[in-house]
């Protein structure tokens, strides 16, 4: 004899546990409701022949940004000459600006980072937002700051290899580290020891080290701006 337990059936022979479940499964996607957009692209960018790369290159930067899931970022050009991209600093919209045939992944991290900005998530300031986005990942260093104070090698350069954003990354990442231990000088920490560090990278190479100067912050044409 069959001593199997059966499921009360509805009418129709429909089990009566499937539809409960089906029901509560349709309540729960109703409680969730509608995803809200990742990004709302201008008319400008959508029009524009560069915006599947656009969307590419953001795509791969946000996924280095976790605090930003969940919002819905507006996307448009930058269109003012020497400016690479602009970050809103208004928490309730955010959204960044970019050059279609400039857009590099520091770029987009730079202008991230001022959406952290806004949310009091990084201090505030163009030299900080650098700072911040080269902790971020070495992956996202593909080419110098704009605000910190470089080697004037470093500087000159339009395009970064792993070695040379690995550095940036390290000494960026400790300079963060300085400040949440007390430093208020960080900023500048960075500065001197990312001289020293890209001093004896040349040395170790046997490459001709040139004067100890500085490129000056912010003396480089192309720049971001929030």
């Amino acid at each position: 004899m069959d001593h199997a337990r059966r499921e009360p059936t509805g009418r129709g022979g429909r089990r009566s546990g499937t539809r409960r479940q089906a029901t509560r499964l349709e309540q729960l996607a109703m409680d969730l409701g509608p995803l809200k957009p990742r990004w709302r692209f201008s008319r400008l960018v959508l029009r524009s022949p560069h915006a599947p790369r656009i969307r590419e290159r953001l795509e791969y930067v946000r996924g280095f940004f976790p605090e930003i899931d969940g919002l819905t970022i507006a996307v448009g050009l930058a269109k003012k000459r020497g400016v690479l991209g602009w970050g809103s600093l208004d928490p309730e919209a955010p959204g960044v600006w970019v050059r279609p045939r400039r857009i590099d992944s520091f770029t987009v991290a730079h202008e991230f980072t001022h959406l952290l900005q806004a949310r009091r998530l990084v201090p505030g300031g163009e030299r900080a937002c650098d700072l911040w986005a080269l902790a971020r990942s070495p992956l996202l260093v593909d080419r110098p700051p704009c605000y910190l104070r470089l080697p004037a090698e470093l500087s000159r350069l339009d395009r970064l290899d792993a070695r040379q954003a690995t550095l940036l990354h390290a000494a960026a990442r400790a300079a963060i580290a300085a400040r949440h231990r007390g430093e208020r000088r960080y900023l500048l920490r960075f500065e001197r020891e990312l001289a020293g560090a890209w001093e004896r990278s040349l040395e170790s190479r046997g490459a001709r080290v040139s004067s100890p100067r500085r490129a000056v912050a912010g003396g480089r044409r192309d720049r971001w701006s929030a």
